[in-house]
This record gives C-alpha cells, sequence and structure tokens, in this order.
C-alpha cells in the first residue's frame, strides 16, 4: 500500500467501519510515521485515544507528544499558509474546530465534507423541531453530494442515507438504493449490508433472501459488524441460506467484540434458547444487559423478562418493571418516561 493510499484508507475505512482496511492502513501509516514522515506522525497524534484504533496505530503519551512536537508546526505551514485541505481537516480534528473543518470541506477534502455533513445532520436532529431543521439538513446534504461527486464511498453512502430517509431531500427509495449500489461496488462495507438489507426487505427491489445473503456475507467478510449480524440472523433462520447455528453463534460474537448492541441481544437470545450454544440463562442475562446499558430496546425488554421470571438473575418485580418502563420510555411513551422520573426507581447495580 502506497503512503497516499494508506492515509486515505486510514481516514475512509475509520468511518466506513472497515476494520480489516483499517488495519492494513494503520499499520502502513505506522511504518511511515516512525521513519519520521510529519503528516503521518501528526495523523496518529491526532487519532490516538480514539475508540477502535488498530492496535498497529496505538501510540503511547511520549510518543504523541513526540509526534506531535515534529510535525504540529509543518501541517500548520500547510494547512494556514498553504491552504491545504487535508492539512485543515487534520488539524479541525484535533482541536475539535467547526472553522477549520468548513474550510477543509469548502477545499473540496472529502473526508471534511463528510465529517461536515454529519455534524451539520446531528445539530438538525438536535433541532428537529425548529426552523433550522430544514436548512442545516439541506447543507448536510449538500455537503455529502459534494463528496459523492468525487465517487468517494462513504459521501455514496451518506448520501444513500439522507435518500432513505428524508433528510436535506426528498425521500427516494431507488436514490438511496443507487447510492449504495456505487459505494457498494467501491467496496463500502455498510452500503454492502444494506443492499443485502433492501433485497431482505424487498425495499425497492424484489425480495431476494439469495440475494441478500450474499451482500451480508461479503459485508460480513470485510469485517463489518451489521453484516455479521444480518449473515449471522440468514444462517440462523436459513432464510436463503442452509441453517448453520454454529457459524451464526461465530459471527454474532465477532460482531459482539465490534459493540454491536443488536448483536448482544441476539447472541444472549442463543443462550437462553440453547441456539447453536448450550443453554445458560445466566450468561443470556448478561448479555441481555450489556445490549440494554447500550440503549437497544429489545434488549431491555428481554432483561424485564429474565427478572420476572428470575431467569439467569435473582427474581426481582422491582427491576423487571424498571426495564420495562425504560423500554416504554426509550420508545417514546412519555407516561413511562414520567415514571422514571417521579417514582421510587429501584436501585439497580
Amino acid at each position: 500500500m502506497k503512503q497516499s493510499e494508506a492515509i486515505v484508507g486510514l481516514l475512509n475505512s475509520r468511518s466506513s467501519q472497515s476494520p480489516r482496511q483499517y488495519e492494513a492502513a494503520a499499520e502502513r501509516v505506522a511504518l511511515d510515521a516512525k521513519a519520521g514522515l510529519p503528516l503521518q506522525r501528526y495523523m496518529l497524534a491526532v487519532l490516538s485515544g480514539a475508540e477502535g484504533l488498530p492496535a498497529a496505530a496505538r501510540i503511547d503519551e511520549a510518543t504523541r507528544k513526540e509526534y506531535l512536537e515534529s510535525s504540529r508546526e509543518r501541517i500548520r505551514v500547510f494547512a494556514e499558509k498553504r491552504g491545504n485541505p487535508l492539512a485543515l481537516y487534520l488539524m479541525s480534528m484535533e482541536g475539535n474546530d467547526l472553522d477549520l473543518l468548513k474550510r477543509a470541506a469548502d477545499g473540496g477534502n472529502v473526508q471534511a465534507l463528510n465529517a461536515r455533513g454529519t455534524a451539520l445532520i446531528e445539530q438538525a436532529m438536535a433541532q428537529s423541531e425548529t426552523n433550522a431543521f430544514a436548512s442545516l439538513a439541506a447543507e448536510a446534504f449538500e455537503c455529502f453530494r459534494l463528496a459523492a461527486e468525487k465517487k468517494d464511498s462513504n459521501g455514496l453512502f451518506n448520501l444513500g442515507m439522507c435518500y432513505m430517509q428524508g433528510l436535506g431531500c426528498r425521500s427516494d427509495g431507488m436514490l438511496a438504493f443507487e447510492s449504495f449500489r456505487t459505494a457498494a461496488e467501491l467496496g463500502h462495507p455498510e452500503a454492502i449490508n444494506n443492499i443485502g438489507g433492501c433485497y431482505r426487505d424487498g425495499l425497492v427491489v424484489r425480495r431476494d433472501p439469495e440475494a441478500s445473503v450474499k451482500w451480508f456475507a461479503k459485508s460480513a467478510e470485510l469485517g463489518n459488524a451489521y453484516g455479521q449480524l444480518n449473515y449471522a440472523l440468514a444462517l440462523q433462520r436459513g432464510d436463503g441460506v442452509a441453517r448453520d447455528e454454529k457459524k451464526s453463534v461465530e459471527l454474532l460474537k465477532a460482531s459482539c467484540a465490534q459493540g454491536c448492541a443488536e448483536a448482544m441481544d441476539a447472541y444472549g437470545m442463543c443462550y437462553h434458547l440453547g441456539t447453536g450454544v448450550a443453554k445458560d440463562q445466566e450468561l443470556a442475562a448478561a448479555w441481555f444487559r450489556k445490549s440494554a446499558d447500550l440503549g437497544f430496546v429489545p434488549a431491555m425488554e428481554n432483561l424485564s423478562f429474565c427478572y420476572e421470571r428470575g431467569e439467569g438473575v435473582e427474581r426481582s418485580e422491582g427491576r423487571s418493571m424498571l426495564w420495562k418502563m425504560r423500554a416504554r420510555a426509550a420508545r417514546g411513551d412519555k407516561a413511562a418516561a414520567e415514571w422514571l422520573e417521579t417514582s421510587a426507581v429501584p436501585k439497580d447495580d
């Protein structure tokens, strides 16, 4: 992998949830940083401590300081005096500077365009009931459109999500599918998974379980947590593929390791029912709890059931009610939310 490919690959694979590509790019960037290349040193210093950073790119605090001291000034010159979009983007990451991020995006850097679009979507969601929502969403859509025009896979994926949800544009399933398909052809793991979802659910295209499994398997091969989850569920159910409960459990475990709450709930259900593993109600409840703590509502409901029946945990009507009400509140039940705020909620360790 060339130096320039590794730099772009590190940034892009970080956003596209592609752990294998992330690891390969990180290894090359780390080697170039050790050789003294300033851009690579600055990148690792800025990304240091980021969640999910590949082992090859992790550096200790002393090395981080050394890399920053030896590279920051050169990057600052590239950014401020030469207006280099990539340098501007990296500097924006170090200080979470939205003004620098906008300058990098205006300069055409695709990573900055995607990052700024994502930031604008977050702002829009936080103001969903105000007049600012539409303009923020439209501005985000334009960022993604410009990145997609450059054939950037993350830009295409984000554009597809906008079309799917009607964010900054009119909802259009076919345009969403086409965006995902183009991103998938460029190797974007999440887009590949979404194509599988379209064939599984019959969205825009005719329902085709066998086609969906092929897309899920491809996403899983790239290490994507949701691809692993969906392929596992297809194998568990025999939907479009021969049933293979053992392989399904292995995939769920791999998805759990990446922090996928949905996979944790499904993995817990395997132990609850004895699907592909020996029944173990304590492990089932433990995985439901991990998923529930991440906010996955079905896991909250499953955990409530465990406390109600005393399966895998000590029976407790209070804790059962607590998780039941948390689930209802998460689904938008205002009465449940009020109950959680005003009632003598039982302690939950």
